[in-house]
This record gives structure tokens, sequence and C-alpha cells, in this order.
């Protein structure tokens, strides 16, 4: 009767691998699904970047769940003592939520960005944050811009500050070949602003 030995099986476990078991599972079978929601609906590199400009985000979570679950599965089934288990854990899923970030930031990095036709036409143009534009040049967010009737979404980033969504902004500088911009905060007065930098 499978009802029995599950019963059985589970009643000789410690209550530490239960525990771990229970971790282990439910953090596997969470990621699973945060990883096909992501394939069907992919995030844009803004919202991967701020994402992962948080610490503790879902991904990074579930990772490090995952990971300590397992591998301190795997370590309870030794004879070691339970604080060697849980730190053996602990330390796997860092390891594992650290190396994910890292290849994503790394797939960010070599990921192509669109090119505009004339992008310095946009310096002095001005919009908003659509995505948290993360401070001192680490990382990108995106910015809507609309310059004689046309909307731009474009990536950005800034000097300064962190830029949170719905913050007015000034285009300072257009690089990597007209791909990204470099904002800066303005005083909010309305939007959208097209008499800046327009025709040049």
């Amino acid at each position: 009767m499978p009802g029995l030995f599950f019963s059985n099986w589970w009643e000789a476990l410690s209550a530490l691998q239960q525990s771990l078991w229970l971790v282990a599972v439910t953090g596997t079978l969470l990621l699973l699904i945060l990883i096909v929601m992501s394939l069907i609906d992919p995030e844009t590199e803004a919202e991967a970047t701020a994402r992962l400009s948080r610490v503790f985000n879902p991904r990074t979570i579930l990772t490090f769940l995952t990971f300590f679950g397992w591998v301190g599965l795997l370590i309870s089934y030794t004879s070691l003592a339970q604080h060697y288990v849980i730190a053996g854990g602990a330390l796997a899923g860092l390891i594992a939520a650290a190396m994910a970030k890292g290849v994503t930031l790394m797939l960010l990095r070599l990921a192509p960005r669109p090119t505009l036709s004339n992008p310095q036409r946009l310096v002095q143009s001005t919009g908003r944050v659509l995505y948290t534009v993360p401070s001192h040049r680490n990382g990108f967010g995106k910015v809507h811009l609309n310059v004689k009737g046309a909307p731009y979404e474009i990536e950005a980033m800034t000097a300064g500050m962190e830029l949170r969504r719905g913050s007015s902004v000034r285009v300072v500088d257009v690089i990597e070949e007209g791909r990204v911009l470099v904002v800066e905060p303005i005083e909010d007065k309305g939007y959208p602003h097209e008499e800046h930098g327009l025709g040049r």
C-alpha cells in the first residue's frame, strides 16, 4: 500500500529531515513555476535589473531554499551533527543564489539592445521613469520619453541617486552607441516636456 509505505517512511525521518524535505520540495516546485512563468512572459532588461538590484527577491529566495533543502538533506544522511547539516545547506543555498544572480547579470550585459537612429536629439528631452533606475550607474532602468509626438521607452542609468518609478527625468547623455540614456532628476512641472532639445 503506497499510503502506508509513505506513512512509515515519513515517520522514520527525523524532525530535521522532514523539515528539509518540505523546504526542498516546496522550493523546487515554486522555482519551477517561476521559471515557466518567466518563459511565457519574459522580463525586460529593466525589469530584470530592478529585480537583481534587490538582495531579497522571489527568485533569489527560492533558489536559496531549494539548494538549502536538497543539500541539507544529503548531509543529513551522514553522521554529521545537525548544526553542520544546517550550516552546509545554508552555504550551498547562498552560493547557488549568488551564482544564479551572477549568471543573469552576465546574460543581461551580453544581450543586444535596440539602437536609435538619431539618439543625440533626445539629449535634454524629458520624461518619466517606467522602471526604477539604480543609483550610481549600478544597473539599468527604463524611461518613457515623448519627443515630437513619438513615444520612446529606452534603457537608462543615472550617476546620482536612485530614480523611482514615476520620477521626472532629463536626458543628459546618450551612451552605448545610442542604446542607453544617462538621465538626471528634475523638478516635476508636468509631463510631457517636449520643448527641450528638439530640432538638434
